[in-house]
Formats: structure tokens, C-alpha cells, sequence
């Protein structure tokens, strides 16, 4: 299945998360702005050191070692998507290249971030396209068409969709649903604007824990489980 036209997620939106950009740890706001939800593992990891963007979701599955719905959708993409690849599984077979690199910048793809595995890193570097991936390897896939593009897949632990925003800086990956984009931006800016208060009563002597009043929540926790005991006995 070859889907040509997706639905993206709003252009001021995802205009308003590259605006975070200039924010430390966007990732981290971002996923508690999701209730801790929707980062990708931390097996994926940056073929170079300070990649950050968003973009939009471009989403392509393949089957076994086949690359060519990687080529395919590399084709379909529009200026500041990213390409996300679910290899299958296959982690051992790169599904990214210097090719594929050059031909995306063609495009004006943002980045592409694989789970599984990409090869010619040397050259990627040098061109500075932003890559992330779970490995590298030598061996490239054959070009059969087996592959599906722009229909949901899993991607490092994460549900992506196509039209989806993604978001990535030092500390991994995100995806915001396209449908809670908006409410998510509003959550994330307000806790990257705020986020200095907090910090200030900590470089004032605080702790952490004397701030969200950690002791409060042992307490509960230790309610809970002697009130089980006792229903128990």
C-alpha cells in the first residue's frame, strides 16, 4: 500500500514546536506535556552529535531487507518532513544511505530516522543531514516493492501516523499526534516558559523534593499499601 497524500499536522503548529527549539531539552518537555508518554527507545541514537528538529511524519514500513519504499517515499515527501522507517524487525541490513542522504536533501527532507540500521555515515556527516537510527552496517537492502508508505507504524516503541509532528534534540525522539498537536504545544510552551521558577527556588537552597513536597507522596504510597496489608490480615 502506497498512500500519496497525507493530512499534516497544521503549518503554525508545527511552527510554534520549532520555536522551542530554542529551549534546552524540548524532548523532555514535550513528553511530560504527553504524560510521560510517546519518546521513542533509548537504543536510537544520533549519527552525529547536536541534532535537533521537527518536522512532519512520513511514515514507510518495510519487508525484511527491501528498501525500495524508502526510495519510493522519499518521493512523496514535502519540505520539512521527516521519513520514519519500521524495518520489520530487520536490524541488520542498512535501510539509509549517502544516495537516499542527497536524494532527501533534493526534497528538503528534514531527517530520517530509522529503526534498524543505515550505512555510508562518513558521507552523511559530511553532508550534515540529520540521521537517527539504532545502527550502522554495510550491507544495504534489495529494491523489491514490498514495502507500505504513509500508514501507521511502530517505530522505536512509538505509534507514528503519518502528519504527525517529531521532535528531536540531545535527548531522543518524540512523536505528538497530529489530533493533540495543539493542545500539546500549548502544555509544552507553558512548562519551558515556567520551568525557570522552579529553578530559581533551587539555586536559592531548595531541593527537588522539598518543591513537589516528595515526603506527601511516600505517604500516600505507604497509606495505600498498609491499608492493603490490613484488608489482607
Amino acid at each position: 500500500m502506497i498512500i500519496e497524500k497525507i493530512e499534516r499536522a497544521p503549518k503554525e503548529i508545527v511552527e510554534g514546536f520549532k520555536s522551542l527549539l530554542s529551549y534546552d531539552s524540548v524532548t523532555c518537555a514535550v513528553s511530560d506535556s504527553m504524560g510521560r508518554f510517546n519518546a521513542m527507545t533509548a537504543a536510537m541514537k544520533p549519527l552525529y552529535p547536536g541534532i535537533r528538529f521537527v518536522g512532519t511524519a512520513v511514515t514507510v514500513r518495510t519487508l525484511a531487507a527491501d528498501i525500495a519504499a524508502p526510495f519510493k517515499a522519499i518521493d512523496l515527501c514535502d519540505p520539512g518532513d521527516v521519513i520514519l522507517i519500521d524495518s520489520h524487525g530487520s536490524q541488520d541490513t542498512a535501510f539509509w544511505g549517502e544516495n537516499m542522504t542527497m536524494s532527501a536533501i533534493n526534497r528538503q527532507v528534514t531527517a530520517a530516522i530509522i529503526d534498524g540500521a543505515c550505512r555510508d555515515v562518513e558521507e552523511i556527516r559530511k553532508l550534515r543531514f540529520p540521521v537517527i537510527c539504532k545502527g550502522i552496517v554495510p550491507n544495504v537492502g534489495s529494491v523489491s516493492g514490498y514495502g507500505q508508505i504513509n500508514i501507521t507504524i511502530q517505530c522505536a516503541g512509538v505509534s507514528v501516523s503519518p502528519g504527525d509532528i517529531v521532535i528531536a534534540d540531545e535527548n531522543g525522539v518524540v512523536v505528538v499526534p497530529k489530533n493533540d498537536c495543539r493542545m500539546t504545544l500549548e502544555k509544552a510552551q507553558t512548562l519551558l516558559e515556567t520551568e525557570h521558577i522552579v529553578q530559581e527556588k533551587i539555586k536559592a537552597g531548595a531541593t527537588i523534593g522539598q518543591l513537589i513536597n516528595v515526603d506527601e507522596v511516600f505517604k500516600k504510597v505507604f497509606a495505600y499499601q498498609n491499608k492493603a496489608v490490613n484488608k489482607e490480615g
